[in-house]
């Protein structure tokens, strides 16, 4: 039995779709499932996140084994520096854990986000160590 690294983030709607694709595979599979969330401080509270993740893996499977990290950020300003892209590929490869894939949302975004705003999908792919599977949200 592996483990499925979930990147959990984005809109409510779009995180809870990508859960439960996540869900189901580790259902399928017998895997269990690491869900990370690079929080911000305006995000909801982590006890929201814990419930609406431990509602919607017990909605597909009950007996999925799942670890939550829902890194909260602290007032550290060096800690403030790091992107939310850095600490969702340190979590990934600096776990010490052989995670079997990853399971990400993907986002469409138009020519000038592309520019502009940095990828999440983008900065896992180019670990190149673990293969990521993407949810279109």
């Amino acid at each position: 039995m592996g483990t499925i690294f979930v990147a959990y983030g984005g809109l409510p709607e779009e995180r809870t779709a990508v859960l439960e694709f996540a869900a189901e595979r580790a259902a399928a599979s017998g895997d269990g499932l690491f869900v990370y969330h690079a929080r911000e401080v305006a995000d909801e509270p982590a006890r929201d996140l814990e419930a609406e993740v431990r509602t919607t893996v017990d909605r597909v499977d009950p007996d999925i084994p799942l670890e939550l990290d829902l890194n909260v950020e602290t007032d550290d300003a060096e800690a403030a520096d790091v992107s939310k892209q850095t600490r969702l590929t340190d979590a990934i490869l600096e776990s010490g854990r052989e995670f079997e894939y990853v399971v990400m949302g993907e986002v469409e975004q138009g020519r000038i986000e592309e520019l502009v705003l940095p990828s999440m999908t983008e900065a896992v792919l180019n670990t190149h160590r673990v293969p990521v599977l993407l949810v279109p949200v």
